[in-house]
């Protein structure tokens, strides 16, 4: 198995979201492993940027069904994720046509992922676990059969 690179901190108790969040950790890192590699230019990376864009679109639909199935408001997570998924493609395209300071640009995404997940996911993962506790909770009138049983 891979070493775990979610750092503690950001684990949301929510062990899908958890998972995708730790396969989007190793994503980055081969990104970046790639893009800052002794040639530089970006060859070998490109592919795996595009790649992780297409992971991350893949991450933030499963958030946004799952809060959806849940009832849980969405509307500004979902624009932070496309303000993300809009930036990684330009920069796709910047690292394409030889324009992008790639060192920066790994140094912000690793940093972008985390204030995301600390600023949308904790908060997104709480609420799915709170709506899964009082999903499972007994409701009103079964709670009062057992007291009065009792």
């Amino acid at each position: 198995m891979a070493e775990v690179l979610v750092p503690i901190e950001l684990l949301t108790g929510v062990g899908e979201m958890d998972t995708q969040h730790d396969h989007l950790f190793h994503e980055m890192q081969k990104v970046k492993n790639a893009l800052l590699a002794v040639s530089g230019d970006g060859t070998d990376g490109l592919p795996l940027l595009s790649g992780l864009a297409e992971d991350l679109v893949q991450h933030f639909m499963w958030e946004e069904e799952a809060a959806r199935k849940h009832g849980i408001q969405f509307g500004e997570h979902a624009r932070e994720h496309a303000r993300i998924i809009a930036f990684v493609r330009t920069k796709i395209a910047e690292i394409d046509k030889g324009v992008c300071n790639i060192p920066a640009l790994m140094v912000f995404m690793e940093r972008k992922f985390e204030s995301h997940v600390v600023h949308y996911d904790l908060m997104l993962g709480r609420a799915l676990k709170d709506a899964a506790s009082s999903r499972d909770a007994p409701s009103p009138a079964v709670r009062q059969q057992r007291a009065d049983a009792a």
